[in-house]
């Protein structure tokens, strides 16, 4: 789409930036100014992630490092996956029909649920014995009227469960299970009924067939790729040193069991620039964490890790928790989970960097997108603050992006204008959705898709640099 210099705008990260965030609303919609503006901004942002220069603060900076080199390793990890485990499933049409035939059901179930094998084994003999599927909920201390809901196939079910309700017809009033749905927790279904939405229109058939079809080939590949990564760790012994952990523990639980409202907060914080944003940074690094940073947490094989360097490979990889709703007694066991698989996810980054994969094509374009808007943010803070804005420019966007960026970005657009092409042709193709919306990815240490729009201009004219030559398209 465009060529800045020695960075380059493609047509898919336009419209990711375009479509995955928020747009300003000087840029909502889809109209052919509103276009302009938006590859004008992200133009612009290449021109000011160039302008702030290789050697400034920012760039020395080493959490800003980390934070690249984070982004760097799960684009690696998602490649490898995508690439040696997704790609290669080859997927077994019997099957992809069987799901097919029963993915329009929406089921209607009674469900009750015990958290050790031993309770499940007995759950399985009184079934088995022919005792009531409601007397036995009732054995298990069951007070209460019998839980129900419904589950359909087209929202993503724990997989036990999807297995057992979506890949074979099941009757009504069937009782299944117990089904292990997690560690050490147990459910027991009874079918109460169905309802099904039939796929009529060739489009709605075909809709289906695929959502079937990258259904199934999502779950192979996940199999292959978990083990994959056991063939991995195997071996690989991690030991927590109980002092310093319980320590930890102290310093962190009251900042994962934030309140919603807190957690929203923290989150505006961050990802849309009511902070600092060139503060590419982890808060936790604190006064109460200060006199632990020397202290060993944990042995990994032979290898030592001080607090210090585990905070290190924290702003790498934040930690992701596996329960999202804990309560403080479960804390420390999730928490310890999450170091773990901090640790296990840092071997397949370098599993996946053995293999070259940082020299792929669209990891590299993933680290460098986010290093230019962060350099981007930089450049126009210190330009704002040159000039006595900054605090003006929160108060009063519009104001000041007319009056003193509109000119600046308009100077460099002069000034790199030989070293600016832009596909018009590519360009004059693309519609853009007049959507709000804000893309996010589970379960992975780095959950925003892209970064915020960039702010940076108003200015609607295509009329710098040059029509991209044919060898650069």
């Amino acid at each position: 789409m465009a060529k800045v210099g020695d960075r380059t705008l493609s047509v898919a990260e336009f419209i990711r930036r375009a479509e995955y965030t928020i747009r300003p609303a000087y840029c909502r919609k889809d109209n052919y100014i509103h276009r302009k503006i938006v590859l004008n901004s992200l133009i612009a942002e290449k021109l000011l992630a160039l302008e702030a220069g290789k050697e400034n603060p920012l760039v020395q900076n080493e959490e800003f490092q980390d934070f690249l080199e984070g982004r760097k390793e799960q684009a690696m990890r998602q490649w490898l996956f995508a690439h040696d485990f997704y790609r290669k499933v080859t997927l077994d049409t019997t099957r992809v029909k069987q799901v097919y035939r029963l993915a329009g059901r929406t089921y209607q179930i009674a469900y009750f649920s015990v958290k050790t094998p031993s309770a499940a084994k007995i759950v399985r003999e009184k079934l088995n014995q022919g005792e009531p599927f409601e007397q036995v909920f009732r054995d298990f201390g069951g007070l209460r009227k019998l839980p129900r809901r419904q589950v359909a196939w087209a929202e993503p079910e724990n997989e036990a469960i999807e297995q057992a309700l979506f890949s074979a017809p099941v009757e009504k009033n069937a009782v299944i299970g117990p089904l292990q749905v997690g560690n050490n927790y147990y459910t027991t279904i009874k079918i109460l009924g169905w309802t099904d939405e039939i796929a009529l229109s060739t489009s709605q058939m075909q809709q289906r067939w695929k959502d079937v079809s990258d259904r199934l080939r999502e779950q192979e590949a996940e199999k292959s790729y978990l083990n994959f990564v056991a063939r991995l760790m195997h071996g690989k012994r991690v030991e927590f040193n109980p002092e310093t952990f319980r320590a930890l523990v102290k310093i962190y639980q009251p900042l994962y069991l934030k309140s919603d409202k807190e957690k929203k907060r923290a989150f505006n914080e961050r990802f849309w620039q009511k902070k600092s944003p060139e503060k590419v940074q982890n808060d936790r690094a604190g006064r109460e964490i200060a006199p632990l940073l020397n202290r060993p947490l944990l042995r990994l094989n032979h290898e030592t890790w001080t607090v210090a360097r585990f905070l290190k490979e924290e702003r790498i990889h934040p930690l992701v928790f596996r329960k999202k709703k804990m309560t403080g007694k479960e804390f420390p066991e999730q928490f310890k989970l999450a170091i773990v698989d901090l640790i296990q996810d840092k071997f397949v980054a370098e599993a996946a960097q053995k293999k070259g994969y940082d020299t792929v094509d669209l990891v590299q374009r993933n680290v460098a997108m986010w290093r230019d808007n962060l350099l981007a943010l930089y450049q126009r803070n210190r330009f704002l603050e040159s000039i006595g804005k900054k605090d003006a420019f929160y108060k009063d966007q519009m104001k000041v992006l007319k009056e003193d960026l509109n000119p600046y970005i308009r100077k460099l657009q002069q000034k790199y204008a030989n070293q600016i092409e832009i596909d018009t042709d590519a360009f004059e193709k693309i519609h853009l959705t007049r959507i709000d919306m804000m893309v996010l990815q589970k379960n992975v240490p780095f959950p925003i898709v892209v970064p915020s729009f960039p702010v940076v201009t108003t200015l609607n004219k295509l009329d710098y640099g040059r029509k991209m030559s044919q060898k650069n398209k």
